[in-house]
């Protein structure tokens, strides 16, 4: 019986730590997003009205940060310029971060990650032009690329992102 626990105490003091075993999830996933993706998407705005986007990302991660930068165009000579900057705590497990877009909108991030998906409460700033009520950004990996929505936590006010990009 002793050996035994002593066998299992040994396998476990072996194994990685569940904190390890996150912050090395979290590095593999923020290395997930670094390269270039590009891709198709829809804009929605509060009264209904929806738009249909081209856009191209560029992922840059060293270390916990990432830094996602993008542009994205309609058909009819609309173009914005999108910046998502975030960084991994290791100690926490939480992520936090900003997205600047170049029509005005300014807010700051914070979530979390489950598997393959990050999860981060959107709240725009005073900076920003139009302020919007919170919404919620999700970052997810997929098998050939990433998907970025944007949902407003108010049915009818704020916009809708969808876009879904593949690795270039």
């Amino acid at each position: 019986m002793a050996k035994a626990f002593a066998a299992a105490a040994l396998l476990t003091l072996a194994q990685p730590g569940i904190a390890e075993q996150e912050t090395a999830g979290d590095a593999s996933f923020l290395s997930s997003l670094e390269g270039r993706f590009s891709g198709n998407g829809t804009l929605q705005n509060a009264g209904g009205s929806s738009r249909s986007l081209k856009c191209r990302f560029n992922g840059d991660q060293e270390g916990a940060r990432l830094s996602l930068d993008g542009s994205c165009s309609t058909a009819a000579i609309f173009s914005a310029t999108i910046r998502i900057e975030l960084r991994h705590d290791p100690k926490t497990g939480r992520y936090a971060g900003t997205f600047r877009e170049s029509t005005g909108t300014v807010a700051n991030l914070s979530g979390q990650r489950q598997g393959q998906r990050l999860t981060l409460a959107f709240n725009e700033t005073a900076e920003s032009v139009r302020p919007n009520p919170p919404a919620t950004l999700t970052i997810s990996r997929q098998q050939d690329g990433v998907a970025l929505t944007l949902r407003g936590s108010q049915l009818g006010q704020g916009q809708t992102l969808d876009l879904s990009l593949r690795e270039n």
